[in-house]
């Protein structure tokens, strides 16, 4: 026999079962409450308000700058397009023709007596209407128009021409930049 009690398998009293198992044992403890989750902090609630404010900040700015943009995109456009009446009346050197005026505004440009011996030749009517633009359909409407006619009106883009005719005056026409409302 071995004397070494570590070399002796070390036996549990009690009741040994059969596969050397111990029996189950059910212990009755009182049922503990469970954990009291501590209160949310106030830190938290701030830092989301925040965040929400700081979003809304940033999408209204984002709008806002969108909106300038445009804005400013389109006091470009409307100053380019009146632009283009003045440019139109220098295009065709119509400074040193009798009966074209451009207005003080530079807004719009009066035609009269055009195809009459005190008045613009037909072809400076057509150059300004290529200047600005206008559909070849006006220049046909504006050739064909008769005195009984009365005066006519044609739209295009930002600019409107009105006409008439009358065989001892002539054509008179009006080009005016019409600015979008």
């Amino acid at each position: 026999m071995n004397s070494d009690p570590a070399a002796q398998p070390h036996h549990q009293s009690g009741p040994h079962q059969p596969g050397g198992h111990e029996p189950e044992q059910f212990h009755n403890t009182p049922l503990s409450p469970s954990p009291v989750t501590p209160p949310r902090a106030r830190k938290h609630i701030w830092f989301g308000l925040g965040g929400i404010a700081v979003g809304f900040l940033l999408g209204a700015g984002l709008v806002g700058g969108i909106l300038g943009i445009n804005s400013l995109a389109a006091a470009n456009d409307h100053a380019a397009k009146a632009g283009l009446i003045a440019d139109a009346y220098e295009t065709c050197t119509l400074d040193s023709v009798d009966g074209a005026t451009l207005s003080v505004d530079k807004m719009s440009i009066d035609v009269s007596g055009a195809g009459k011996y005190f008045g613009p030749d037909i072809t400076d009517v057509h150059c300004l209407g290529d200047a600005l633009g206008m559909p070849d359909s006006v220049s046909s409407r504006m050739g064909q128009t008769r005195a009984l006619d009365g005066t006519q009106t044609a739209d295009w883009d930002s600019f409107t021409v009105s006409w008439n005719y009358h065989p001892d005056d002539g054509l008179g026409a009006i080009f005016e930049y019409v600015p979008e409302s």
